[in-house]
């Protein structure tokens, strides 16, 4: 990935000024012991959003405690490096040894970093199908279907359409009415590689395929153009930094974040009921311990992996964990760290005898190439630098990965399923959890009979990786402490295939893949398949190939999700539809943690929604 003989970090000026200029000023602990109105716990994604809105009344102070830094590199600015991942602001922990994979574990991605997740991921602002989210209202929690986010996937958007010639092209289609003028930044690429119209012809020949208009209406199966959070004033990565910190940093002197800061453990009082009150920080600048407090509320906002872990560490989660980590129970709660789920995703890769040039791999495999297109990107922000990951999408529904019937008979026999025999030992010690579950599960299999929800998705880039991720996972993992030393990073455990379904329907996703790449439009590319390779073919021989190799499996897309499940605590849940922590005062949890079904997309239009819906709510609470 060289970046040819000139370096984005030196012309890039007019971007790493506005970066570098947001990032000045004090970040660091005045004194040893602070109060505000509201102290959050993490500024990533959701995080900075509650933080945004909460200080737009200037009588509320608010508190951000980021464990991370400032990231000003080209890596976090410039759209074309989200095709690959900056380990640099990752905390990278590695899951515990799965099982059903042969004990092999895999990376944990959690992002250090202000604006979280947003400043490393692949950039997709895609929302799920209206059936995604009306399962969360099913679930118990009224206000969170379809109809009550959308209003906040609008605020939180603006959408930036290609240039009109660009459009006639390329035939590209969205819908204006589904975003508003918020301020994340979401774009659909000026540039488009030349074989993506045969990536596109080869959709238009998958029977049964739809075309809506846009991937963020809540259609949910159909081949779409997907957006990214590209800021196309002038062609940079869209943050949660960049939208909702950089512009009000400056003016707003009752917001705060500060850096280098972890959270240690939360501080209560310890009357009935239990009531947080504030939370103990540790420096990294000066080792310092220190205590901030919160008039009015806690707000957790640390992701779906360290929030159940702050949870877990400061007394609240499953009694028996607690105990065994010797931790005092402040409020026994199995769901915390219970219900993690994420998108395994099976990856084919084809080798192309004929594509067309330049293509997807140019930048890395032509050197003349990679230094024109740069040139271009510094010069006048245009050309493939200027582009995220691809903007071409097909979504299928699990009657169109295996046949109506076949669905109807995945459904069938997941519902007569023994639960217990295919979910982590604490389902079976808590009849909450077990319930909840099984109210997931009816959800799934009336799902998987239908075309409103996607089972996986096809993103292509033009070359010859085909990845499909499992869009509607029955396995479920769970986040809990290091026994031994339950200050230390969680132990994670995805679970990947713990239910035989799971692996089941990704051998099926394998056949679709390749009914996709032998369709004659993709000819034109001469593709021979290089992974798993033609000589698997049996269900088994697929099967063992996946779990015995992690670049043809990922047990994680980097969505982790569910482990503080918003759903009625006689389900299982961890918080209710207002967000509270049951049987503590003044605790809410606002980021993917609260996520009760993992929505069958990427998660960072969701978890945009959802803090902008929960700033609302803990607004009203006054």
């Amino acid at each position: 990935m060289g970046l040819g003989t000139t370096s984005p970090l030196t012309v890039l000026g007019c971007a790493l000024a506005v970066h570098s200029a947001a990032a000045t000023g004090s970040h660091h602990f005045a004194t040893d012991s602070s109060t505000f109105d509201y102290v959050v716990v993490g500024g990533g994604t959701s995080g900075l959003v509650v933080a945004n809105r909460l200080t737009e009344n200037r009588h509320n102070t608010v508190l951000v405690i980021e464990r991370g830094y400032f990231d000003d590199k080209p890596e976090a600015i410039i759209p074309w490096y989200s095709t690959a991942v900056d380990t640099s602001v990752l905390l990278n922990p590695r899951s515990a040894p799965n099982a059903k994979l042969y004990n092999s574990t895999h990376n944990v991605t959690v992002a250090a970093v202000v604006g979280g997740a947003t400043v490393v991921n692949g950039m997709g602002c895609d929302r799920g199908s209206k059936a995604d989210y009306d399962a969360w209202e099913e679930l118990g929690n009224p206000g969170w279907g379809w109809n009550g986010l959308l209003p906040y996937f609008k605020k939180s958007t603006t959408f930036t359409p290609p240039n009109p010639d660009v459009v006639d092209r390329w035939n590209i289609t969205w819908n204006s009415a589904a975003y508003g003028k918020g301020p994340v930044q979401v774009h659909i690429s000026n540039f488009q590689y030349l074989d993506i119209d045969t990536i596109w012809e080869g959709f238009r020949q998958q029977p049964g395929v739809t075309f809506p208009p846009g991937s963020s209406s809540g259609f949910g199966p159909g081949a779409y153009w997907s957006a990214n959070t590209i800021d196309a004033r002038g062609m940079t990565r869209s943050t949660a930094r960049s939208a909702y910190y950089d512009p009000v940093n400056k003016t707003r002197s009752n917001l705060r974040l500060v850096i280098g800061q972890t959270a240690t453990e939360l501080l209560f009082d310890r009357g009935k009921p239990l009531r947080a009150k504030g939370v103990r920080v540790v420096s990294s600048f000066d080792a310092k311990v220190r205590n901030v407090y919160a008039r009015k509320e806690v707000i957790l906002a640390a992701g779906a992996v360290m929030t159940p872990h702050l949870l877990q560490v400061s007394g609240i989660g499953p009694a028996s964990v607690l105990k065994a980590a010797g931790i005092k129970v402040e409020k026994d709660l199995p769901s915390v760290g219970a219900n993690f789920q994420d998108h395994a995703t099976v990856v084919l890769w084809f080798n192309l005898s004929t594509p067309s040039f330049p293509n997807s791999d140019s930048i890395s495999n032509n050197a003349t190439y990679n230094a024109t297109v740069w040139e271009e990107y510094l010069t006048n922000r245009t050309g493939p630098v200027a582009a995220a990951n691809s903007n071409s999408i097909i979504y299928y529904s699990l009657a169109q990965v295996l046949s109506p019937s076949a669905a109807a008979s995945v459904a069938s026999r997941l519902l007569a399923q023994d639960a217990r025999q295919y979910l982590p030992a604490i389902y079976s010690t808590s009849s909450a959890l077990l319930r909840g579950f099984k109210a997931q599960r009816a959800i799934l299999a009336q799902r998987f009979t239908t075309n409103t929800s996607s089972y996986t998705a096809q993103p292509l880039r033009g070359n010859g990786q085909s990845p499909s991720p499992l869009l509607k996972p029955l396995s479920r993992g769970t986040v809990t402490l290091n026994l031994t030393h339950p200050e230390s990073l969680p132990v994670v455990q995805y679970n990947t295939f713990i239910n035989p379904i799971d692996e089941e329907l990704a051998v099926a996703v394998v056949r679709r893949s390749r009914r996709y790449w032998a369709s004659p439009a993709l000819q034109k590319l001469g593709p021979t398949e290089r992974q798993p390779g033609a000589e698997y073919q049996t269900d088994t021989e697929i099967s063992d190939y996946l779990k015995a190799n992690r670049l043809a499996l990922f047990a994680s897309l980097a969505h982790p999700s569910g482990t503080c499940a918003m759903m009625p605590e006689k389900l299982g849940g961890c918080v209710g539809s207002d967000l509270r922590v049951y049987g503590v005062k003044g605790l809410s949890v606002v980021d993917a943690s609260v996520i009760p079904l993992i929505s069958g997309t990427s998660l960072q239009a969701t978890v945009y929604a959802i803090a902008e819906k929960a700033a609302d709510i803990i607004k009203a609470r006054g």
